[in-house]
């Protein structure tokens, strides 16, 4: 190996992996989005609020009439189950019993009008 590529060798080995990772991706609406299915799935909480944003592949809103859902998120080291509805054109959300983490952790699996089921998870 010539000298060059000993000192690029080098220097990359000090370099972090993680700096090449990027982050999560965040929705149109600022919260976490991830994908489920052929959906893209966002959660944004507000207080007791969890609202539930949906949207397809190619970035535009998925109408929620006829889905349901639920979301099951860890807070305070407590599993915390959400119902989630229709909230909007592309919408459910639900009310949590106990203030929520701005970034919630844990599942949300949405059920469509014919049955299907999605699940996006948010670490």
């Amino acid at each position: 190996m010539n000298r060059r590529a000993v000192v690029i060798a080098g220097v990359l080995s000090l370099v972090p992996i993680r700096a090449f990772a990027h982050g999560p991706k965040r929705g149109k609406n600022g919260g976490p989005q991830v994908d489920a299915g052929s959906y893209h799935i966002e959660i944004v909480s507000r207080g007791t609020l969890l609202q539930v944003y949906m949207r397809d592949h190619s970035d535009k809103a998925v109408s929620t009439e006829g889905f349901k859902g639920t979301a099951i998120l860890v807070i305070n080291g407590k599993a915390e189950r959400i119902t989630l509805i229709p909230a909007g054109e592309n919408q459910l959300s639900g009310t949590s019993s106990t203030y929520l983490p701005a970034e919630p952790k844990g599942a949300v699996q949405i059920t469509s009008p014919a049955g299907s089921t999605v699940q996006a998870k948010f670490n």
